[in-house]
């Protein structure tokens, strides 16, 4: 049959259906042909190049899965990936008429199939969204981190197929939920607010260290200038002189026992019982004589520093904070019996003039169980000077299940053995160790907060009886529970799990949290219920709708104004969902979607694969790392804030940064450590998600850079045309090991394997227009490579390249100004993310026309980021279940 005749097929068949007979969507078999000529070659039996077979591919289009798979084929032709250019290509009335017949066709499969697919499914609360909502709930947070991961088969954590819930979690979900009744109640009971506060004052501390090991190095020194003088002494006498220069020969190799490699003649006195009458170290205070070197180690790398430290100003009134060794940081703690809350920790600062720029901010942190152990929890900026001090405060959580001292010390590596090599790299280069860079007069902690979190419902009885009791499970439930009030039976239960317990002498709270916490461990709290009779699609009731649209846009429950929209019906009315989103998006908690969302969509949990080399990376640590990860998340908040264009994401003229990162980027003139919109110079390569550190940075190994992952990246995240996945087996260039050659050389020696060119071809010409950025996203102009030998390769940097079947760019920013050009398929990528994350289900071939409607709104608004959210949230697909 001709493809001209299989169309009228397909209308026939059209019209059969409306007259009662079941439509289908089917190829003919004619069109099988296409297949076998240009197809099988590469996907048959045999040969199943991006593990796809097309050889024995189901011509009818019963299933979301055939029609996906057809949907991409459709795509790929469209596209003229496929055929590949080196193969046999089809007439172009032939692939014409193929390509017509199968749009047609996916379009009935689409209305076939829409009928009933597209079922979101039952899901749980991820580990975000069980957090919020007990905070909302009982005004109190809880540690999660123990719960099961979310991640599954979905991209997205509130995929319902990833949900899954086990024995265990409800063990764990019932301990979560007591413990946070538990805070609960001891915050209630705390009827008169007390304020906490305690103060470590640094000089007293501070100097007090660096003093004692000031004296204590130095007597150790002059300890063993006495000792190892009245060794040699010895060994002048003539009975040892022969036994001195044989032990004095062996000290031109360093003895591998000795564990650390010394710059004197150590084995000679390590040996010094050989030499007769050679007094003992013990008589001069040392253990034994690797004691001895170890502390005459200690003066000789850092009695300098402590010296220097005696002769630095203002230390009558605070202390320095040291770079490495001593006074490295300065904390307070957190009485035992303080009650949990928020609290602000305050330090007054200043920042040495003879430190450089990069070395002025501070970490705030919180210790743990071993003093080593420090969870940065931010960095701050110091603008003060020793004439005009500042004084900085951070809010910290004083929580039950944590170590409660917090420490402020200055910015530093990322690792203990990065911070070593820096010290000795300073101490080489200059004889001292780093210039001091942060003075502290005091570090403070107080509180808590006089106004915890709110919680959404009340849980004090005025009267203690079972009437009482009844009256405030049943509040808490129905908040609980969303806005649904729980049946008559399944208060009757609970309220005799409360007389049970008072019945064993049990006092009224302690009786009333097992029941509470019955409700917090019910499949009615910790599930996204929307209950539908059968398989039948319905439309969401406004209770519904209220929880759909409050866990898509703050992963937390409908507040009072939701709910009470929700059950006068208003809520479904169009102006006033439009008016609740726009209320939404600009409330505090929309900061939940954009950081929960952005994460996801751009995979940034690439970022903490690896450690950075902090050689090679010196500016790269964690706090660094961190502000950069926040500039994503910021620069997608502005635009849902402001309604700019999503466009924005592939070029602006603008960053959203602080004083850390700008520091980074090298831009003059910001100050504090807010994220604020900052305007970039005409040539700046920054602006957009290309330019920024965090994005960069996921495209390396925190050595070098990797253009196969950026551009594999870019075309997954910004094109909105993923790459196929690598091939099996792929074979290791095992020859090139040992040579010297630039990043191109090897990607070219790369693509000589058949299996991988195909590819390579779309990826590498992006990968390399983003090489003038190194792998912790600095700019730069010359790249090298160095062997283990020592051997190295240096090369300035060349970005031009091509695009697989054009364009040409010369340059990092005409690469930038291609990719921004196609705005539109990274608008649709987008839209397709955004509806997966709001439906909790894949994005798939049912949701074309949604996502085609919602293009096509948002592209009458200049692709404003909140017209996406507007018209997904009036769709019938949102609305529906």
């Amino acid at each position: 049959m001709r493809p001209s005749c299989f169309l009228v097929c397909i209308l026939l068949c059209c019209c059969e259906a409306q007259a009662g007979e079941p439509a289908s969507a089917r190829l003919d078999d004619a069109q099988r042909a296409f297949f076998t000529a240009y197809c099988t070659d590469c996907h048959g039996a045999d040969t199943q190049e991006g593990k796809l077979r097309l050889d024995n591919i189901s011509l009818a289009i019963e299933t979301v899965e055939q029609a996906d798979r057809w949907q991409k084929i459709l795509n790929q032709l469209n596209s003229g990936e496929m055929p590949p250019e080196d193969a046999t290509q089809p007439e172009p009335a032939r692939k014409t008429e193929f390509l017509d017949a199968l749009s047609r066709t996916l379009a009935l499969a689409r209305k076939i199939i829409g009928d009933q697919g597209g079922r979101i499914a039952l899901r749980r609360l991820n580990q975000r969204e069980y957090r919020n909502t007990l905070r909302d709930l009982l005004g109190v947070e809880v540690d999660t981190r123990d719960l099961p991961s979310d991640s599954g088969t979905g991209t997205f954590d509130t995929v319902g197929a990833s949900l899954y819930m086990s024995s265990d979690q409800i063990e764990q979900y019932l301990a979560l939920g007591r413990s946070a009744l538990d805070e609960y109640f001891t915050r209630a009971a705390a009827h008169e607010h007390k304020t906490f506060k305690a103060r470590e004052e640094a000089e007293i501390v501070g100097n007090r260290r660096m003093n004692n090991l000031y004296k204590d190095t130095k007597a150790a020194h002059d300890n063993y200038v006495r000792w190892t003088a009245a060794v040699d002494e010895a060994a002048k006498r003539s009975e040892n002189v022969a036994t001195a220069e044989r032990l004095r020969k062996q000290t031109e190799k360093p003895r591998p026992s000795s564990g650390v490699p010394y710059a004197t003649p150590m084995h000679f006195y390590l040996d010094w019982d050989q030499i007769a009458g050679a007094p003992s170290p013990t008589e001069f205070g040392f253990q034994d004589a690797q004691k001895a070197f170890f502390d005459e180690t200690q003066y000789r790398n850092h009695f300098v520093y402590y010296d220097d430290y005696q002769k630095l100003p203002a230390r009558e009134t605070g202390a320095w904070l040291l770079f490495y060794q001593a006074y490295r940081e300065t904390y307070v703690s957190a009485g035992e019996k303080w009650p949990t809350g928020r609290y602000t920790l305050r330090m007054r600062v200043a920042a040495n003039d003879a430190a450089n720029r990069e070395r002025r901010f501070v970490e705030i942190g919180q210790r743990g169980d071993d003093p080593s152990d420090f969870s940065v929890l931010g960095a701050c900026q110091v603008t003060g000077t020793l004439a005009e001090p500042q004084t900085i405060e951070f809010p910290v959580e004083v929580r039950s299940s944590a170590k409660r001292e917090f420490a402020v010390r200055e910015k530093r590596p990322n690792s203990r053995k990065a911070e070593i090599r820096s010290y000795h790299d300073e101490l080489e280069k200059t004889g001292r160790g780093p210039v001091p860079a942060i003075w502290i007069d005091w570090f403070e902690i107080e509180g808590p907060a006089k106004a915890p979190i709110a919680a959404a419902v009340s849980l004090v009885a005025e009267s203690h009886d079972a009437a009482a009791a009844r009256d405030v499970i049943q509040r808490f439930a129905t908040r609980a529970f969303r806005g649904r009030a729980p049946s008559a039976d399944y208060l009757d239960r609970l309220v005799a799990l409360f007389e049970a317990r008072r019945g064993h002498g049990d006092s009224f709270d302690e009786a009333i949290k097992e029941p509470l916490g019955v409700v917090l461990a019910s499949p009615s709290f910790l599930y996204l219920l929307e209950p539908s009779p059968g398989d039948e699609h319905r439309r969401l009731d406004s209770l519904e709708l209220a929880s759909r649209l409050a866990y898509f846009l703050w992963s937390s429950p409908p507040d009072d104004e939701l709910l009470a929209l929700a059950r006068s019906g208003e809520l479904q009315q169009t102006e006033v969902l439009a008016t609740q989103v726009d209320r939404m998006i600009a409330d505090e908690r929309s900061w939940q979607f954009v950081r929960g969302f952005t994460h996801q969509w751009l995979g940034m949990d690439r970022l903490d694969f690896f450690q950075f080399d902090f050689k090679l990376h010196r500016g790269f640590d964690d706090s660094t790392k961190a502000a950069a990860r926040e500039e994503v998340f910021q620069t997608v908040a502005c635009l849902l804030r402001d309604d700019l264009s999503l466009r924005s994401l592939l070029k602006s003229d603008f960053v959203i940064v602080n004083s850390l990162l700008a520091t980074y980027y090298g831009l003059d003139g910001v100050r504090g450590d807010a994220f604020r919109k900052v305007s970039l110079p005409a040539d700046s390569p920054r602006g957009g998600l290309l330019g920024m550190a965090a994005i960069l940075a996921m495209g390396s190994n925190g050595q070098c850079t990797s253009p196969v992952e950026r551009g594999a990246w870019v075309l997954r995240k910004l094109l909105n045309d993923p790459p196929p996945p690598a091939p099996p087996n792929v074979p290791q260039l095992a020859r090139l090991e040992g040579k010297l050659l630039d990043v191109r050389e090897r990607l070219r020696a790369h693509q000589e394997q058949p299996q991988c060119a195909n590819c390579h071809r779309k990826i590498d010409p992006i990968g390399f227009g983003l090489e003038n950025f190194d792998a912790a996203g600095r700019w730069r102009t010359e790249d090298m490579y160095q062997l283990k030998g020592g051997a190295k390769k240096t090369w300035t940097i060349d970005a031009a390249a091509t695009f697989h079947k054009g364009p040409a760019f010369k340059n990092y920013f005409d690469l930038r100004d291609i990719v921004a050009s196609k705005s539109d398929a990274f608008a649709r990528g987008f839209t397709e993310a955004l509806v997966e994350y709001a439906l909790g289900r894949p994005c798939g071939f049912i949701d074309e026309e949604l996502v085609a409607d919602v293009l096509s709104q948002a592209r009458r608004q200049d692709f404003a980021m909140r017209s996406f959210i507007q018209a997904l949230v009036a769709s019938d697909t949102f609305q529906s279940k």
